[in-house]
């Protein structure tokens, strides 16, 4: 019988923050590339939401960190350009064939609950 303990230790918790690394990544059209987003405690289930940043920030969709369940309720333009998963420590979002259009700066977002 294998359980997964979750501990988390309210100092941790306080000083975690949101880690995104590959912040310039260039793909040829019709290419797949990832984003990635860490830094989450693997036992927090709060939702994920990844932003398209051009002219202004953009929602893409969020991805439910308990059930890995994508939703896409913005009305993205590209929205079904677009997929994500949950990780370990965060989430990844995907781009299955690059299109010129996607050319953006991509940004996951994360709001942590601190009790005081």
């Amino acid at each position: 019988l294998h359980l997964s303990v979750c501990v988390s230790a309210a100092l941790v918790a306080m000083a975690a923050e949101l880690i995104q690394e590959d912040l310039t990544l260039t793909r040829r059209v019709g290419e797949s590339v990832s984003f990635s987003c860490g830094g989450i405690q693997p036992c927090d289930n709060k939702n994920i939401p990844w932003f398209q940043m051009k002219e202004t920030f953009r929602p893409i969709l969020w991805i439910r960190r308990s059930d890995g369940e994508i939703n896409k309720p913005y009305n993205h333009p590209q929205q079904d350009d677009f997929t994500a998963k949950k990780t370990q420590s965060g989430s990844e979002l995907k781009i299955n064939k690059v299109k010129v259009d996607h050319s953006a700066s991509y940004y996951c977002s994360y709001k942590q609950n601190v009790k005081h």
